[in-house]
């Protein structure tokens, strides 16, 4: 099934952006799942046509752009989750990302939507807030407490959420923790915390996740990845940068 789904779906190119946490989710699902396609770095941010065309107006990164064989017209995904979903229904038998069993599969959807809107938009809400107080205060409670809620809610005996291999849950995950610990770290001289033993599991989990080789690999920055990202987050720690990453819908 793999190789015949695969070739009708022609060419697949990635539009992204390094620095971005929701194109490396997608960059690294194809990774991780070996499928063929052209990565092509973009200026989310930039005013044309072409840009506009190409991400169906949405202007923002991952855009999965599929170009089947012998036909003129093409396919376009945005929005990372749905990207995701997409390579792992076209590549379900290759490192699988969720599992077989329906009521298991639900209750990781339900971990889906709680890492895109109980901890996602919280640490942009928290990175954003130039000023102390209730905001920011509220901002740094709910993200801490969103992490906690799913390494307490969901886990697994191995070193993934996942088990043994990554899943869905790892790969959506990770960019934003892994932003959490940089920018949060150096703007807002926040950390989290260590003691008690969800604490211990959600360690266990990020050194697990920052060494392997699809996060590694999909952190190709021409300077140091660690600092270019702080350097490119500088606007957002003053309260500039995208605001539609901090809404709760």
């Amino acid at each position: 099934m793999e190789t015949d789904e695969l070739s009708s779906q022609g060419t697949l190119k990635l539009y992204s952006a390094w620095y971005c946490p929701f194109a490396q989710r997608a960059w690294m699902t194809l990774l991780l799942k070996q499928i063929d396609f052209e990565y092509i770095e973009v200026d989310p941010y930039q005013e044309t046509e072409w840009w506009s065309d190409t991400s169906r107006g949405h202007k923002q990164v991952p855009v999965l752009v599929i170009a089947p064989d012998n036909a003129d017209s093409t396919s376009t995904i945005i929005d990372s989750t749905r990207v995701v979903e997409y390579l792992e229904e076209i590549q379900p038998e290759h490192h699988p990302l969720m599992p077989t069993n329906k009521e298991a599969r639900a209750e990781v959807r339900y971990w889906i939507d709680h890492i895109n809107q109980g901890i996602v938009p919280y640490m942009y809400r928290f990175l954003q807030a130039t000023r102390p107080g209730r905001y920011r205060d509220d901002s740094r409670e709910s993200l801490v407490q969103g992490i906690e809620k799913l390494f307490s809610g969901y886990f697994s005996n191995g070193a993934y959420l996942g088990g043994e291999q990554v899943n869905i849950l790892d790969l959506l995950l990770i960019p934003f923790t892994y932003r959490t610990e940089v920018l949060l770290g150096h703007y807002r001289d926040f950390s989290l915390p260590k003691q008690g033993e969800v604490w211990q599991r959600y360690q266990r989990w990020f050194d697990a996740m920052c060494v392997h080789e699809i996060f590694v690999n999909t952190q190709t920055h021409g300077k140091d990845y660690r600092s270019g990202l702080i350097d490119f987050y500088l606007p957002y720690s003053k309260g500039g940068g995208q605001k539609d990453v901090a809404k709760v819908t």
